[in-house]
């Protein structure tokens, strides 16, 4: 019987210079030994291929036909929820996508010749690579570079996400978690990305009240580090959000340009790389993915079409138009994955009859309105009168039993599910409690017009598919 064998390595060091941060999956002669298995080998071969490294990795073989099984083998110690078996650890090591902002520094700085291009691709979690890594673009890959799964932050959420990559501080530092937060500066919950009050799709509410920017948004952002350094980073966004609020905040110290279609974007940035004078690192943010499994799911057949459309601009659209002048490393990421979700099956806690008397347990806003919601359906944070959190967390836990987790924010961040360091700005935006539904289960807050659960995908939570996400790396010669 034919087989492959595919490797993984643990503990691996925070950032090392011949390769990517992730956990490690091995090919056959592997120059590095952190490449996808592409090649069938039998269980000899696999051993012999292993003898310089006894004792520091481990391998398991797999027929063809279990493939796509071994390749997606956790490591050992990879993130594994300890109170729920349905959940993911997250992680801030090399193994998490908080580790990537210090590996770019680490590749802009340590190389004055380094031409680096990120490409953040929003939604695009790891089951998407798994279930299309036969496409031309993917194998490209495959064949040529490395291949590493990653574990999203938590909350599993672009806002937590794109400031980490903005600023280089994991989500317990800067503070940014979620899609709606309550605010204690302004009394009152946001929506940080569009900068505006919660429950309305209107962007910059927030600025034509008076408030600024900066009182609520990090103070540096990594472009400026590198900038300083000599590095000169330009940001490719969808016109849509560019220029906006958080993007003149959180982008300084880069230049931006916005566009209108991925193919438009994918050739102006082929011409940007064409021109580079290094060190220069480009960054491109793609949300359509994520879009349109949010409202169609991760498995209906118009998300796997935007998927395809993707990657086949990657392959017939960037590829052909590439002519770097030096030396050129690609990555690209997704920020978080996505999980199923039904608007028919949400919980919401304001109309099921059995939640009846939980108002007594949320705090409240200066002319006595709860404080909800926070998070979003994946992640719902609550915000408990003082004294009452165990007795709030009992409730919820006995009604939501078999739908979702209740777990005490302060639990979460003792367990370093945030981030090894935590801000004074972080704990006061995160609550006290957050109802982890399980997965294609949704708990929310209804307002009419104003919050409800209206998605077929949905991230936030920590489940596989909103945790795991890949990082795809590969170089271009001159």
């Amino acid at each position: 019987m034919s087989l492959r064998a595919v490797f993984w390595r643990s503990n691996l060091p925070f950032i090392r210079r011949n390769g990517p941060p992730g956990d490690c999956f091995v090919a056959k002669n592997a120059p590095r030994h952190d490449i996808i298995a592409t090649e069938p080998m039998n269980v000899k071969a696999a051993r012999t291929s292993c003898q310089d490294r006894e004792g520091e990795i481990q391998y398991s073989c797999a027929p063809f036909s279990q493939e796509k099984k071994a390749m997606t083998a956790r490591s050992p110690d990879y993130g594994t929820d300890q109170q729920g078996a349905n959940f993911v650890h997250p992680r801030y090591d090399s193994a998490g996508f908080a580790s990537l902002p210090a590996y770019l520094t680490d590749l802009l700085t340590g190389d004055r010749d380094a031409v680096v291009a990120f490409l953040l691709i929003d939604g695009f979690g790891w089951r998407f690579f798994e279930q299309f890594q036969e496409e031309p673009f993917l194998q490209r890959i495959i064949r040529q570079g490395q291949v590493r799964r990653l574990s999203a932050q938590f909350p599993s959420t672009t806002a937590a996400h794109m400031t980490t990559l903005h600023t280089g501080q994991p989500v317990g530092e800067h503070g940014i978690l979620e899609w709606n937060y309550y605010e204690p500066t302004l009394d009152a919950v946001i929506t940080p990305l569009l900068f505006s009050y919660a429950g309305t799709s209107e962007r910059e509410t927030l600025k034509s009240s008076g408030v600024r920017p900066a009182s609520l948004f990090p103070g540096e952002t990594i472009y400026r580090d590198w900038k300083k350094a000599g590095v000169v980073t330009t940001v490719f966004q969808h016109r849509a959000y560019t220029p906006s609020s958080y993007s003149k905040t959180l982008l300084r110290g880069a230049t931006v340009h916005s566009y209108k279609t991925i193919a438009e974007a994918l050739i102006n940035l082929s011409r940007a790389i064409e021109e580079a004078q290094p060190p220069a690192c480009f960054v491109l943010y793609y949300d359509q993915i994520d879009s349109v499994s949010h409202e169609y799911g991760p498995t209906a057949p118009q998300t796997q079409a935007e998927i395809r459309h993707f990657l086949l601009a990657l392959e017939h659209i960037f590829t052909p138009s590439l002519r770097p002048s030096r030396r050129t490393r690609f990555l690209l990421t997704a920020d978080h994955g996505q999980a199923e979700t039904d608007p028919a099956t949400t919980l919401y806690l304001n109309r099921e009859a059995r939640f009846s008397g939980l108002e007594r347990f949320l705090r409240t806003d200066g002319q006595g309105r709860p404080l909800v919601p926070g998070g979003s359906p994946r992640d719902f944070f609550l915000y408990i009168r003082e004294g009452m959190v165990d007795e709030a967390q009992a409730f919820l836990a006995r009604r939501l039993e078999g739908k979702a987790e209740v777990r005490r924010v302060d639990d979460l961040a003792r367990a370093g599910y945030f981030g090894p360091r935590l801000s004074s700005r972080f704990r006061a935006r995160a609550g006290d409690l957050v109802i982890l539904p399980y997965r294609g289960e949704s708990v929310w807050w209804y307002e009419k017009d104003r919050f409800e659960q209206k998605y077929y995908g949905h991230h936030g939570g920590l489940t596989p598919q909103e945790m795991d996400i890949p990082l795809l790396c590969w170089e271009m010669e001159k």
